[in-house]
């Protein structure tokens, strides 16, 4: 894979995030991907030596994520410049404001949302003034394996189990931020909102890649009806309403438009168990292409890339009812008056959002169902060992 990129100046980036008096000694890195993996970012794996007040050495496992600053075609695509400034306000701002804002409603701190991991520093540039990501750019968090959290497997689709959990903490991350526009508008103004503007994914890609990649997905669905010309119309009508979704202005404020993750699958969620194997805690990762929008656009892709297809057809309102509840209940956590949050109301949001996420979800199964080493370039994405 080549020589590990160097991170300058490390410790100046966690240094503000150690215990006070601990000092970064040393670190050594390597490769957390695998070769031809490795697009979005560049992912490492961090073991630093910190030394603290006693004097004592010890480990602490880190995960670095650098932007592509290997391929200036992959940094055109994926359009660091945005991406990393948005990721890391998610960890700088976001996060400890919605945790201020539990804390001041009464939320006790072992009922905080827990859904981030431990955040230790990030930078645009080694230049303190710069307003643009360059090649120095990087974040940096806790290794979440260490703490015995594991990753999905793109080929093993979640169970009744571990949906019902996912939504759980899906509506918090959502219902959070909306109470953070409504309760402290003055902060979300400052602090979110210039963070996570609409994103389109196929800026830089040209219009012959774009119609190479959709066309792959028509034949796909050609033969999996046996030539039903009436899908594969219905599908081409979908790829257009996202293509131009993607494409579209900000959304406007309305009552379920927050923070959406945007790329919300299986391989962006890692999970703790108890000692019977039930899981029990969540962390979301990966939020390079997070935007404000409609809630829906998270829960339909969740549920259509990464559920068990017998669970979402027994279970698929029921599951819309469990989210709605748990999204309820973190409002009125703090504080929020939900009189304008019905059900009602919840459902045809989702019945309006819903089929926008239905072409991003089928582009997923031939990512997810294909052997990695086989996929075209165009198709390659992130695997199960955190790999972007």
């Amino acid at each position: 894979m080549g020589e590990v990129p160097k991170i300058t100046d490390l410790h100046k980036v966690i240094q503000p995030y150690l215990p006070e008096g601990t000092t970064l000694e040393s670190y050594s890195s390597c490769y957390l991907t695998k070769p031809g993996d490795n697009y979005g970012s560049v992912m490492l794996a961090i073991q630093a030596q910190i030394k603290d007040t006693d004097i004592v050495v010890r480990e602490l496992p880190l995960i670095a994520k650098l932007p592509p600053v290997t391929n200036e075609i992959y940094w055109q695509i994926f359009q660091p410049e945005r991406t990393c400034i948005t990721e890391n306000a998610v960890y700088k701002y976001l996060a400890p404001e919605l945790k201020n804002l539990q804390l001041k409603a009464g939320v006790l701190p072992a009922e905080l949302f827990d859904g981030f991991p431990r955040y230790y520093g990030s930078r645009i540039s080694l230049n303190d003034r710069a307003t643009k990501v360059d090649r120095d750019a990087v974040l940096v968090q806790e290794n979440l394996t260490i703490r015995d959290y594991k990753p999905g497997n793109r080929h093993k689709p979640y169970d009744l189990a571990h949906t019902v959990l996912i939504l759980h903490y899906l509506a918090q991350y959502h219902a959070l931020p909306i109470a953070l526009r409504l309760k402290t508008p003055q902060i979300y103004e400052e602090y979110v909102r210039p963070y996570f503007k609409k994103f389109d994914m196929n800026l830089n890609i040209s219009a012959e890649e774009k119609d190479l990649m959709n066309n792959d997905i028509l034949t796909d669905i050609k033969s999996a009806t046996n030539g039903d010309e009436s899908d594969v119309k219905r599908v081409k009508e979908l790829l257009d309403k996202f293509d131009a979704f993607q494409a579209g202005k900000d959304v406007e404020d309305g009552p379920f438009t927050t923070l959406v993750h945007g790329d919300l699958w299986i391989n962006n969620l890692m999970v703790k168990y108890n000692d019977d194997g039930v899981p029990v805690k969540l962390k979301i990762v990966d939020f390079q292409i997070a935007q404000y929008g409609s809630l829906v656009h998270d829960i339909i892709f969740l549920l259509f890339s990464s559920v068990e297809t017998k669970v979402l057809d027994e279970n698929f309102y029921n599951l819309l009812k469990i989210y709605y509840n748990a999204f309820i209940k973190s409002l009125r956590a703090v504080g929020v008056d939900t009189n304008s949050y019905r059900y009602e109301t919840f459902l045809d949001e989702v019945h309006k959002q819903a089929h926008l996420q239905l072409p991003h979800a089928i582009f997923m199964m031939k990512v997810i169902l294909a052997d990695s080493s086989k996929l075209p370039n165009r198709l390659q994405r992130r695997g199960p060992d955190g790999v972007d």
